[in-house]
């Protein structure tokens, strides 16, 4: 499941992503941001004549997340072949890992010229969280945040190999040689739920029945019933979670799977796919039907989901899977809001 309309988010944290996650317009999973777009590979990055290092980056002012820091290059270009990041305020705690969620504010500077190209301080800005596990964030984005604590400051370079590879990224004016300079501050860390635990409610009547024969860990079984689906957004929480609950403007991290209600046919499955699906919940980047049902609910709970047309993908439908009349059902767990 895609956004529910394409939505290039060069404001995320990095001018690194186009954020496409579980909810568009498309059925299929999917999903890439500034930070969120499939790192490149192949074989590593060669520095640029005269290049120096990260410890060329130095940053001042306070750490509070609100005031930027003062960021200098004392000299340039700065151009690595691989990842390296250098703590400029020592943070507290344990380090984060793959396994984490980081919360920061950041700013992204092109390597080469020093220029400023994405500005997580500006006006209208807030935090922003990204969980390092996840498989479309940006290769040194994802190395450059782990291994932080919280309250810490670093500076860390991202060389194209790691980054937008051989074609850079001329939306944020990232050339097919530039090293991408991150500043972050760290505000907080955490753990993501890994599966959804606890006893399974049964489904209300008249909706499908859940089961989960192989563990939670595993697609669902979902029967349907042989009625006229309802006509109207069904929802039902099969466990209630003990985790903070969903804000609106969030993104969660989800399990999910879709079926659709006449035949009970899968047309789209984060757990078959293997790895759970994040976006941003509430603001009108996912499907009208899971805006309204998710925001208000606790990280940790399963909850089922029917959805008519008009909560869907509308009479126009999706794809080859989902026609213009299908209603269709999800079961989704909550693992984390952030």
């Amino acid at each position: 499941m895609r956004l529910s309309r394409p939505a290039l988010a060069i404001a995320a944290t990095l001018g690194l992503s186009l954020l496409a996650a579980c909810g568009s317009s498309s059925p299929t999973s999917g999903g890439t941001s500034t930070a969120t777009q499939s790192g490149a590979t192949g074989t590593a990055s060669t520095p640029l004549p005269g290049a120096v290092g990260i410890d060329a980056v130095t940053a001042t002012g306070p750490l509070d997340f609100t005031t930027a820091p003062k960021v200098d290059f004392t000299k340039k270009p700065v151009s690595t072949s691989e990842v390296t990041s250098k703590v400029l305020v020592q943070g507290s705690g344990p380090e984060s890992t793959t396994k984490d969620t980081v919360i920061i504010r950041a700013q992204i500077f092109n390597g080469t010229s020093g220029k400023l190209v994405d500005n997580g301080y500006e006006k209208g800005r807030t935090t922003e969280g990204f969980r390092l596990g996840r498989t479309d964030l940006i290769k040194g984005f994802a190395k450059g945040l782990t291994g932080v604590q919280k309250g810490e400051r670093v500076a860390f370079t991202i060389p194209p190999s790691e980054g937008f590879g051989t074609a850079g990224n001329q939306n944020i004016g990232i050339g097919p040689n530039d090293t991408i300079v991150v500043v972050a501050d760290v505000k907080d860390l955490h753990a993501s739920l890994t599966e959804v635990t606890g006893n399974q409610a049964p489904s209300p009547a008249g909706l499908p029945k859940v089961e989960f024969p192989k563990g939670p860990t595993q697609a669902p079984t979902v029967t349907v019933p042989k009625t006229a689906a309802p006509t109207k957004t069904e929802q039902a929480t099969l466990i209630e979670g003990s985790g903070p609950t969903v804000q609106k403007g969030q993104t969660i991290t989800a399990q999910y799977h879709g079926v659709l209600w006449k035949d009970g046919s899968v047309f789209d499955s984060s757990w078959q796919r293997g790895a759970p699906a994040d976006f941003p919940i509430g603001v009108g980047q996912v499907i009208p039907g899971w805006d309204k049902t998710l925001v208000g609910k606790k990280v940790g709970s399963r909850v089922l989901l029917v959805i008519p047309p008009a909560d869907g993908y509308g009479s126009q439908g999706m794809g080859d899977k989902i026609s213009g009349t299908d209603t269709l059902v999800f079961v989704v767990d909550i693992l984390d809001a952030y």
